[in-house]
């Protein structure tokens, strides 16, 4: 089957690209809760067999999400926003909850755990909205950060996100942790989620069914995408710099309530 590569199609793929880099830059998050949607309508129209148009959709997600955060990620550990042992112990935590998460893909209804995501994302965005502040139980970050990396990569690889808007979502609301280093965890997190998980469905058996698609990972859209994340990360990360930490948790809690609602009414 081959790809009808117009101007619209690659037009549209390079805007969404610059979205998502935008909010990896801004946030720390990957894009999938923008690119997965997108990919969707795209094997829709291109008439990709029902069946397989969720998982192409997921792992092309996380295919572009490696390429976005690597930016992202990168910057921030330059900058040296994170030390090489956090790196290490966060790296052991995220392997078991990407493999749990492909393999869960493939055998669990996702559409149940969607709308479980979907509540938690909504509670923790309207408590966040409400007040940062207000949140009176606070986790050590010892014992929270594990814990939100092994979750976000599992959802990460089963919903086709960079796993970044769990990082947020959980130590905005639970730790002390500065706002910049939570971006950056969540940003190096992503990358890790999207390429342990990109890489599982390459090789995991699948239908080719469009050219140029390896496993479940269609190239050409990875390509396009990712040549509009890279000035839109960089936008993202000039603006991260540029704004208050409390107006930052709140032009987050914003996105968790637009993202949670879309997750449990479309």
């Amino acid at each position: 089957m081959e790809i009808p590569l117009n101007f619209e199609i690659l037009f549209l793929l390079f805007v969404s690209g610059l979205f998502s880099g935008f909010l990896a830059g801004l946030l720390g998050i990957g894009g999938g809760i923008i690119l997965v949607p997108m990919f969707w309508f795209l094997f829709s129209y291109l008439k990709v067999p029902g069946e397989l148009t969720l998982k192409l959709s997921i792992g092309t997600s996380l295919a572009v999400i490696t390429v976005i955060t690597l930016f992202t990620s990168g910057f921030h550990i330059f900058k040296g926003k994170l030390k090489k042992e956090e790196l290490l112990k966060i790296i052991i935590w995220i392997v078991p909850g990407i493999v749990l998460g492909v393999f869960s893909s493939h055998l669990l209804p996702a559409h149940i755990l969607k709308k479980l995501f979907g509540v938690v994302l909504l509670v923790v965005g309207i408590r966040t909205l409400r007040g940062v502040g207000s949140v009176r139980v606070k986790i050590s970050e010892r014992v929270l950060t594990p814990v939100a990396a092994t979750l976000s990569a599992f959802l990460s690889s089963l919903l086709g996100i960079g796993g970044g808007i769990v990082i947020n979502s959980l130590l905005f609301s639970l730790s002390k942790i500065k706002a910049d280093k939570v971006v950056a965890l969540a940003s190096v997190v992503s990358f890790f989620n999207a390429t342990l998980g990109s890489l599982m469905y390459m090789v995991f058996p699948s239908v080719e069914v469009l050219n140029w698609q390896v496993g479940y990972v269609y190239f050409p859209a990875v390509i396009f995408v990712s040549l509009g994340s890279i000035p839109g990360s960089r936008a993202g990360l000039s603006l991260l710099h540029r704004l208050s930490h409390q107006l930052l948790k709140k032009l987050f809690a914003i996105l968790l309530i637009v993202v949670a609602f879309k997750i449990l009414f479309v």
